[in-house]
């Protein structure tokens, strides 16, 4: 429990004290009194909890060495939190002055803080030819925006079950699919001496068959003056690491001279 909500009369004192002490000479357009009662009536369990679990799934990110960490997740977080309290005392801010009907719907304000959030976390995406980082950590930051929208309208439990959830799936999850080896596709280029295409090529779907590799489409040339070649090979195969042991089999064959590996280029 706070100062705030153990001793509120000595808030009131104080504010009242403030707007003897200071006068509008001195702080023009400003009450003090009434900033006094405002931090009185502060939810500062819903801002400490906002920071605390935004900093966890940003230290997890960090860890990982992801440019969007603790800091990151902490201010989408807390931000989110803040402007869902904000949205909330308007109405009772207001009051009377306002003339007409006006109504205020939290939902649309939630709405903006998870679309507009999203340009945010597309932006920790890069792609590097078929290797895809930083959707988890994107998804990250859409979700600590979430957090604290739920943890802005109190449902406290509900923020820390989700947090908890989230952790689980990064941490948790992480460990179990490092067992998985998901389908890569990859490019193979050969080139070496000779001019029998049909041979060479005949030889590399040998190779890549006792490996478990699976050829999507190839293509070659040939050059009858300098009487080389060149063979692309689209594969498809699990990520085994099997690369370096590949290379060394097909560079083995006859004529072939050099060996490349690459990814295909999106």
């Amino acid at each position: 429990m706070g100062f705030a909500t153990r001793y509120p009369s000595r808030w009131l004192e104080f504010g009242i004290h403030l707007n003897h002490r200071r006068t509008s000479a001195d702080f023009p357009g400003v009450n003090l009194g009434l900033i006094a009662q405002q931090f009185q009536h502060l939810d500062w369990t819903a801002l400490l909890l906002a920071i605390a679990v935004g900093g966890a799934i940003g230290l997890e990110r960090e860890l990982h060495g992801r440019p969007a960490g603790v800091r990151t997740h902490m201010m989408v977080c807390l931000s989110a939190t803040i402007a869902i309290q904000a949205s909330q005392s308007l109405p009772s801010a207001l009051g009377e002055t306002v003339v007409g009907n006006i109504v205020f719907d939290p939902n649309r304000l939630a709405a903006g803080i998870v679309t507009g959030i999203g340009f945010l976390g597309a932006a920790t995406v890069i792609r590097s030819g078929d290797i895809v980082r930083g959707i988890t950590t994107g998804a990250c930051v859409w979700a600590v925006a979430v957090l604290g929208i739920v943890i802005g309208q109190q449902r406290y439990a509900l923020a820390l079950v989700g947090a908890g959830a989230m952790l689980m799936v990064l941490i948790g999850f992480d460990w179990i699919f490092r067992w998985v080896k998901p389908i890569v596709y990859r490019r193979l280029v050969v080139t070496g001496s000779g001019t029998d295409l049909t041979a060479i090529s005949a030889s590399l779907r040998d190779v890549l068959a006792e490996n478990k590799i699976r050829i999507q489409d190839i293509a070659g040339q040939i050059d009858p003056v300098a009487e080389s070649f060149e063979v692309d090979a689209f594969i498809r195969c699990r990520n085994l690491l099997q690369a370096p042991n590949l290379l060394a089999q097909v560079g083995a064959l006859k004529g072939v001279s050099h060996v490349e590996w690459a990814q295909i280029a999106g």
